[in-house]
């Protein structure tokens, strides 16, 4: 019973202690490019023009094969990596320092890109854009394949727009978010 108790009266710690273990994000800085990964074009654009606000020389390079549902609506078929970039310009980016890569369709394939990207250009040093709760499954993906390949990475979570990273979850999109991505390390780790 006693257990119990202290269980229930540490609920809030607990599970705010999972919403800061799943973003694993490092202090921002400028570095030779910005990748800014698919998925969530709203949240991780706004992170991205965020990093250009502080380092205007940032350059970047949007990724995502993949085309949003929604958008489809709209009668048009933009890539994710379309989508972002299109965000990150309405938000102040210049499109001269935007490009994109399209033709990965998970996190996966997206590092891989990225790493042939930065092999053939000669880039060590590179900061990733994603979700912030979706940051310990992309630290997971990328740090020892490209620490293999001498190319340092950083880590940018982007600020969840629909629920409070603190209290995610009082909130659906919180619940959802942290579930996903919950199955999704464990599905990372038993694939790859």
């Amino acid at each position: 019973m006693t257990l119990l108790l202290v269980l229930l009266l540490s609920m809030n710690s607990i599970l705010r202690g999972v919403g800061s273990w799943l973003s694993a994000s490092d202090a921002p800085e400028a570095t030779s490019m910005c990748f800014v990964l698919g998925g969530n074009s709203y949240e991780r654009g706004i992170a991205a023009a965020k990093l250009y606000e502080q380092f205007p020389q940032q350059l970047f390079i949007t990724t995502g094969g993949n085309y949003p549902y929604q958008i489809l609506c709209l009668d048009t078929s933009m890539l994710e990596c379309e989508l972002t970039r299109s965000m990150m310009i309405n938000k102040g980016v210049p499109a001269s320092q935007i490009d994109t890569l399209g033709s990965a369709h998970s996190t996966m394939d997206e590092s891989n890109e990225i790493l042939n990207w930065c092999t053939s250009n000669q880039v060590n040093n590179i900061t990733i854009i994603s979700s912030a709760f979706h940051m310990r499954r992309v630290h997971m993906v990328f740090e020892d394949k490209f620490m293999a390949a001498g190319i340092n990475v950083h880590f940018h979570g982007a600020a969840p727009i629909d629920y409070n990273e603190l209290n995610w979850w009082n909130n659906e999109e919180g619940l959802i978010m942290t579930n996903n991505e919950i199955v999704k390390l464990f599905y990372y780790m038993v694939k790859y």
